[in-house]
């Protein structure tokens, strides 16, 4: 609908006002749909995603990356906490037993840092890196390591 100069009045602006409002709230739903479908296609390849072969390189080149910048950790990868059983709250509450709560790559990631990388000394902390409405928002699983005079 358009509001032409020859059926300008107050009715034709009112019914301007209702089509455009019905057309945001389709392409809202629409979107909203089409983001649902991505987000739970993510997490599907989230639950079923393997370790790669390469992992280690690919942790030693975030290692690099962190000592070359002066951090003291290195932020492995990240995740929806809403995608854990509990939606984040062992991790929130930095309950000891917070790695049996995990699922998918995030309990196999944990798997391979308990085999691979704590026998090299690193520990690793997972963390919510943000609050969206008072709300847990993405984990980070951060890989840290000590300098040998901090024992």
């Amino acid at each position: 609908m358009e509001l032409s100069p020859q059926e300008l009045s107050a009715d034709a602006v009112h019914a301007y006002v209702q089509e455009r409002k019905r057309r945001d709230d389709e392409e809202r739903r629409s979107h909203d749909g089409a983001t649902k479908a991505e987000r739970e296609k993510l997490h599907r390849e989230f639950l079923e995603r393997d370790i790669p072969p390469d992992a280690m390189s690919i942790v030693a080149t975030l290692v690099r990356r962190a000592v070359d910048t002066g951090d003291r950790r290195a932020l492995l990868f990240q995740f929806p906490s809403d995608w854990l059983p509990d939606s984040g709250r062992a991790v929130t509450n930095h309950d000891a037993d917070w790695h049996d709560h995990l699922e998918g790559f995030a309990q196999r990631a944990y798997a391979y840092y308990e085999r691979e990388l704590k026998p090299r000394g690193f520990q690793l902390r997972a963390e919510i890196l943000d609050w969206s409405d008072g709300m847990p928002g993405d984990v980070g699983f951060y890989l840290q390591w000590k300098r040998p005079d901090e024992e």
